[in-house]
């Protein structure tokens, strides 16, 4: 009877110890990933960079990447350069979209001389339209290596929306990715689309840990400033938006990934 009290007192202090020991294991791993994560957002903070934001339509920039551009667009060392691949014309407006475009860059801290708004029949506004992948890569690498772009911010292979001209980007950046079409020193990375729950509910979103290679949040003074970009996008500032920009995620934080050949 000793013995199966002893027996039982030993397994269980081995249980014990290695619990404790795979908590630290995991713990330590963790702590060195998120380290990993912060450093690559040092290094945009730190080291001189010249970054190429590329979206699809006037008001992704607010919609969608608001976070990350207001962070980039106030440090000394980062060149930020946005390029939206169609003017917006779905509803023919696509005049005073490319207006608001601009009204809404001046806000959010980016140049004038830093907007690149192209108007290609080839790349309409609409939702059930892919994109052709060699159109897109043979500009993206264009401006690419006239602007020395070293790093490059766009869609993932959802595009938060499921908006086929989102995706048609990512598709156009894997496509030069895949066949090291681009410079050696140019890093590309996609903003991460997470379920419906995450991107509507900004405080459950906040109980998520990820798996993403930085992230970037701001503050409520910011979150304040991006709504006032939204707001000059008025042909677009309707009932849903104006939910979207109270409630989403990506108004408050954004996280991206490396887009790999792997």
């Amino acid at each position: 009877m000793l013995y199966k009290i002893f027996h039982l007192e030993v397994v269980d202090l081995n249980s014990a110890m290695l619990i404790t020991v795979s908590a630290l294991v995991v713990g330590y791993v963790w702590t060195c990933f998120r380290a990993s994560r912060r450093q690559k957002m040092l290094e945009l903070e730190t080291t001189p960079h010249r970054v190429l934001l590329i979206t699809a339509h006037p008001d992704d920039e607010c919609m969608f990447f608001g976070p990350v551009i207001q962070k980039l667009s106030k440090m000394e060392n980062v060149q930020l350069y946005l390029m939206c691949l169609s003017v917006g014309n779905f509803e023919g407006k696509g005049s005073l979209r490319k207006d608001e475009l601009y009204q809404s860059c001046k806000i959010l801290g980016i140049d004038e001389g830093n907007i690149l708004l192209c108007k290609n029949t080839l790349l309409p506004d609409n939702p059930r339209v892919d994109w052709d992948t060699v159109l897109l890569s043979d500009k993206i690498t264009e401006h690419v290596e006239q602007l020395e772009i070293d790093t490059v911010l766009t869609f993932d292979s959802y595009g938060v929306s499921g908006h086929r001209n989102h995706v048609s980007i990512y598709l156009a950046m894997f496509h030069l990715v895949y066949n090291k079409l681009l410079p050696n020193y140019c890093r590309i990375y996609s903003l991460d689309s997470v379920n419906i729950l995450r991107k509507y509910v900004k405080c459950i979103d906040q109980l998520f840990n990820n798996t993403s290679d930085f992230k970037c949040s701001i503050s409520t003074t910011e979150q304040y400033n991006l709504k006032k970009a939204m707001q000059a996008h008025c042909s677009q500032y309707i009932w849903f938006r104006k939910l979207y920009m109270k409630f989403s995620r990506y108004t408050r934080v954004n996280t991206f990934t490396n887009i790999s050949a792997e």
